[in-house]
């Protein structure tokens, strides 16, 4: 499948069957973030697979992640990430955010699916994970297989035209 045609066809799965991302897909998976591109390769994201018991129920008190057989929790690690010269302002999120749409679309290559998830007490997950300050927690990717009715969003082809989005200057 093309690039684009693989962009197209990624959706955020939001109910997964419960069968467990084979080994070597989540080798591949991870691999795809090592390769991802970083603010001065500094690679300051730290990646957290969620396989053991202990850590699966402390995801699960973050986010339920729609009950997907394996979650990542996708960190920065400030002491590591560039800052930004003019604003001092760190890279570790986006560097975090470009290894995690590495790991997503690898993952949707392989027949794996995704989900993006923000939304949870990143304090929370710091204490629950025993995080050092320095290492910030951004996001987590549930990955799987979709469940029946694990189907796009009615806005998922939602797209505003390009004119809308690009200005040529």
């Amino acid at each position: 499948m093309d690039f684009l045609t693989l962009c197209a066809k990624r959706y955020s799965v939001r109910s997964y069957l419960p069968d467990p991302v084979p080994q070597e897909a989540l080798a591949e998976i991870l691999r795809a973030g090592q390769l991802a591109p970083t603010a001065k390769n500094n690679q300051s994201q730290k990646i957290f697979v969620m396989q053991s018991p202990e850590a699966k129920a402390k995801q699960q008190q973050l986010h339920a992640c729609y009950g997907a057989p394996l979650v990542l929790l996708i960190c920065g690690d400030e002491e590591i990430a560039c800052n930004r010269p003019v604003t001092h302002h760190s890279m570790a999120e986006m560097d975090a955010s470009i290894v995690a749409t590495h790991m997503m679309l690898a993952a949707k290559s392989l027949g794996v699916d995704s989900t993006w998830i923000c939304a949870f007490d990143h304090d929370m997950a710091s204490e629950l994970f025993c995080l050092p300050d320095h290492v910030k927690p951004h996001l987590l990717l549930a990955l799987g297989y979709p469940a029946p009715d694990g189907t796009p969003s009615p806005r998922h082809t939602d797209r505003k035209p390009l004119e809308q989005t690009v200005t040529y200057l």
